[in-house]
């Protein structure tokens, strides 16, 4: 192991610290300025200071790895986990997969999606059965809490802070140099890494977008030379029921409680009391970070005609924000990917397909026979576009399963007077959002399909003929814009991918399904004709015009409902935050206020019926909202103390809102 990394894990701190005085130093020079500090000993004392707060935070972020804890905490959860989950699955070629891989000698970097606490355990757990190493994992510093923060420790967390500026706008070089010289040490030692690259946990149930931080800093070493290459192993955890509960008091505007040691004692014996069906953990195939770097530069360089911009790393000095844009966008384009890769390979379990068909089939409730062939319907779609079910057995007997483990809150049934079993949604606030949160595991899957689904409907919603037409042409470019607006919710394609042909094959999907009928189009040898098919363009006059191909629409088709379905409340969410733009002034509003006040607006058309979704509210889809405006300059977000202050363009206001507003119900 490298001289900075002791046997059991724990760093030379001193040391680390003493390879980063450059920061230190700069730091204390800052300060120093901003105090009007000029003599000597007053720097001195400020260099002194920083330094003790460098070793202060190395000491509480690093590792301290240790198979004794590993040993004993492993005998623990076999005798407790049991107590909790029927059963922790993990397909056994994926295993044999990782053992392979684990010959070539490289560092492996596990990068699962965050759903719950349970992850860490998890993911360490399974390594540790399969004769696998340990990784180090990268835990938040709100779970560095009495017991509990050391025993994480032992089993290889190393914490850190959520917010690493404390002050906005104002970098913390030295936290951030420990990080990525600590991280830098740990792979010159040749450790396996395991990061959650959404950061927290989704509180919605969808994949987060990627933070890129902590991937940056092994691109970086990549590129410098410190790390000739490492495996990134994209995972997927999903449950049929989490331990957490639910996320909705965040989702409704209520602050998320921190974590302590007197909560998570109480939430240990909650978990205890209750059971939480299987797990499912879904390890993707390996790949090399060496090979997938050369692959976005050489995308780039066909794209650009010149390549990666790669200069010496200055990161851990500066953190992992001041780099290279090329850079930047590498690290974006593979976090993506791995996102991507995660989200199409989770499978789906029986609590979440009973969600999904609830929510965007059976609204209203349904026998248990037809909720049945409804499972059964989507048990074939899934299957047959290569996705995985993390259950099996006959599909009335799935839900009945998921029905009691769901619970009553949020999944009702009665007898009818035939004798059928009726099974209803809860649809009331706040339980449908509960249940929404596992319906909404399933919609990357079906992401494209619900964006042509819902262009669709847009066209055709004010047509008097049953199969109206439209134009393929057309229908792409408002696919491409409703997939703009929905960028923060969903990653749509693989980075290498070229949306505009994915949505072509959806099309093709759509008419193999009969949602679409291919019209014949008469063959023009001339210009002639253009008009006629509302074809925008010019054509010169030996051109020979090729009219654009249009397809019929099945309006009443089921399968186009239930796909248009899918999305609306998100989209509807988008609507009334960008409608509320209109009513304020060009006074800054700080966010969590405007938040709030968005909130508030939904709740009301909630409950006066204009909204029939209770699932549209939600915190996550306002706040992403409001990237996207601000990305669009219509509400610009500017950091002030450590809040994010919007500013709102009046002018642009009333273009977004018809942009977003089309899609809406």
């Amino acid at each position: 192991l490298d001289s900075h990394i002791l046997n059991d894990g724990i760093v030379d701190v001193r040391k680390i610290v003493a390879g980063e005085r450059g920061a230190i130093r700069q730091t204390a020079d800052e300060m120093a300025t901003e105090l009007g500090i000029t003599d000597q000993r007053g720097l001195q004392m400020l260099y002194t200071n920083n330094k003790n707060r460098a070793v202060k935070i190395l000491t509480r972020m690093h590792s301290k790895l240790s198979n004794m804890v590993l040993r004993i905490v492993t005998w623990v959860l076999n005798k407790t986990l049991p107590n909790l989950y029927t059963s922790m699955t993990i397909p056994v070629h994926q295993i044999e997969m990782l053992r392979e891989a684990s010959k070539k000698g490289l560092p492996i970097i596990y990068l699962p999606l965050h759903r719950s606490h349970i992850d860490y355990i998890a993911v360490t757990l399974t390594l540790c059965q399969s004769g696998l190493r340990s990784p180090l994992v990268a835990a938040g510093a709100n779970l560095n809490i009495p017991f509990f923060g050391r025993v994480l420790q032992g089993l290889g967390a190393f914490f850190i802070k959520r917010r690493i500026d404390p002050v906005s706008g104002k970098k913390d070089k030295i936290y951030r140099a420990l990080l990525h010289t600590y991280m830098t040490h740990c792979i010159e030692a040749g450790h396996h890494f395991e990061f959650f690259i959404e950061g927290g946990r989704t509180r919605s149930g969808k994949p987060c977008m990627p933070k890129g931080g902590l991937l940056s800093v092994f691109v970086d070493a990549y590129l410098s030379g410190v790390l000739e290459d490492a495996l990134l192993v994209p995972v997927s955890v999903n449950y049929e029921k989490i331990v957490e509960g639910s996320f909705v008091r965040e989702l409704t505007g209520e602050p998320k409680k921190p974590e302590t040691f007197v909560g998570a004692i109480k939430g240990i014996w909650k978990a205890l009391t209750d059971k939480y069906g299987m797990v499912r953990i879904d390890f993707n195939q390996p790949f090399s970070l060496h090979e997938l770097v050369r692959s976005f530069q050489g995308n780039k360089n066909l794209q650009n005609g010149r390549s990666l911009h790669v200069v010496p790393s200055s990161a851990s000095l500066y953190g992992t924000d001041h780099v290279a844009e090329d850079q930047r966008t590498l690290v974006d384009s593979i976090a993506r990917h791995i996102i991507y890769d995660c989200a199409h390979s989770t499978a789906v379990m029986s609590t979440n397909a009973l969600a999904f068909l609830l929510l965007h089939i059976h609204r209203s409730g349904a026998t248990l026979g037809d909720l049945t062939f409804s499972l059964d319907l989507l048990r074939q779609e899934l299957v047959c576009a290569g996705k995985d079910l993390g259950f099996c057995g006959d599909s009335k007997d799935v839900l009945e399963y998921a029905i009691d483990l769901l619970g009553p809150g949020l999944v009702q049934k009665e007898k009818t007077a035939q004798g059928d079993v009726f099974v209803k949604p809860v649809t009331i606030l706040p339980n449908v959002i509960e249940l929404s949160y596992y319906a909404n595991a399933v919609l990357p899957h079906f992401a494209l399909e619900s964006v042509v689904g819902l262009t669709l409907v847009t066209f055709t919603k004010n047509s008097i003929d049953d199969t109206p037409y439209v134009s393929a042409d057309k229908l792409i470019d408002a696919c491409l814009e409703l997939c703009e607006i929905l960028q923060y919710e969903f990653i749509f394609t693989k980075t290498c991918q070229n949306i505009s042909d994915a949505l072509y094959d959806t099309i093709d999907y759509f008419a193999a399904l009969d949602i679409l009928v291919r019209l014949e189009m008469p063959h023009s040898n001339s210009t002639k004709g253009a008009d006629q098919y509302d074809v925008m363009g010019d054509y010169e006059d030996d051109e020979t015009y090729v009219p654009p191909q249009r397809y019929g629409v099945s309006k009443k088709s089921p399968k186009l409902i239930l796909f248009s379905n899918m999305m609306q409340s998100i989209v509807d969410s988008y609507a009334i935050t960008v409608s509320h733009m209109k009513t304020l002034g060009e006074e800054p509003i700080e966010e969590n206020t405007l938040v709030k006040n968005i909130l508030a607006t939904t709740n009301s058309m909630i409950n006066e019926g204009v909204i029939t979704k209770g699932e549209t509210l939600s915190t996550d889809q306002i706040r992403n909202c409001l990237k996207l405006l601000d990305k669009w300059g219509v509400a610009k977000a500017t950091p002030i103390d450590n809040r994010k202050v919007y500013s709102i363009e009046p002018k642009k206001v009333e273009e977004a809102v018809e942009k977003i507003s089309r899609f809406a119900v």
